[in-house]
């Protein structure tokens, strides 16, 4: 897989699964903006992963429309447009949050703003950039936990399922293709504060995974930036489970 001369946008790029985005399409030849709420984690980001003039940091704030629309804009004008977009952004405490009836209300929309609609914002703010190079490529982060049934996390991760398929079927006429990661347990940054390694074995195989792996981030980013490419042209509109088996659905 080759991306010279292409440009990305990765929301939640600065750590975990986000910043994989970023260091495998910039080693295949990428422009990629990290946009991220942390400014300073994003930056940190670009200096360490060492590519740094194909790299932007810009603050964004994707539950915010404006945010978006101006993270595009920097894209644009540091490096000539967009291609792809992984929508990876996200906030993965929402998953220790009360059940759907007793959730705050305030906090229920603060989640939902940020992890369903920031994914149609930033898609709303990148297609138009897309569609001035002829195309190009969106992969959304769902999660087998749309299929558990865990309150707001699974509620906003079902929709990110249903998104991938509306846009997937809207975009096609726009040459741009869209698809979706459900990954599984993974051990991120943010994944650590909540659940050690060793839990996250224990629980994957209590949810039905044959095996005690815990996913490293770069096994799912591999996955999604083979969507973005061209060996993917003919995959569209698809819900790929990167989980080990641990999530069966015929």
């Amino acid at each position: 897989m080759s991306f010279d001369n292409k440009v990305a946008i990765v929301t939640g790029g600065a750590q975990g699964m986000g910043r994989e985005y970023v260091r495998l399409l910039a080693q295949q030849g990428a422009r990629v903006v990290i946009a991220d709420i942390n400014l300073d984690v994003a930056q940190k980001a670009v200096d360490e992963l060492g590519f740094k003039d194909q790299l932007l940091a810009v603050r964004t704030d994707v539950g915010d429309l404006d945010s978006c629309l101006a993270c595009v804009k920097a894209a644009e004008e540091r490096f000539g447009g967009v291609d792809y977009l992984v929508n990876n952004a996200g906030l993965l405490s929402a998953a220790a949050f009360p059940s759907l009836i007793d959730i705050p209300v305030e906090k229920y929309r603060q989640i939902t703003e940020v992890m369903l609609n920031g994914q149609l914002w930033m898609a709303r703010a990148a297609v138009p950039a897309m569609r001035k190079r002829g195309g190009g490529a969106i992969v959304n982060v769902s999660s087998i936990g749309a299929y558990q049934a865990t309150g707001v996390y699974s509620l906003t991760k079902l929709g990110v399922n249903g998104l991938t398929i509306n846009l997937s079927r809207e975009l096609a006429k726009d040459n741009i293709r869209v698809n979706a990661v459900a990954p599984g347990t993974v051990a991120t940054e943010g994944m650590q504060p909540l659940m050690s390694v060793e839990d996250m074995a224990k629980w994957g195989q209590m949810l039905g995974r044959p095996t005690d792996k815990v996913a490293t981030p770069d096994m799912i980013a591999q996955v999604g930036v083979f969507l973005l490419s061209d060996a993917a042209s003919y995959v569209r509109g698809q819900i790929i489970a990167v989980d080990d088996g641990q999530q069966i659905r015929v």
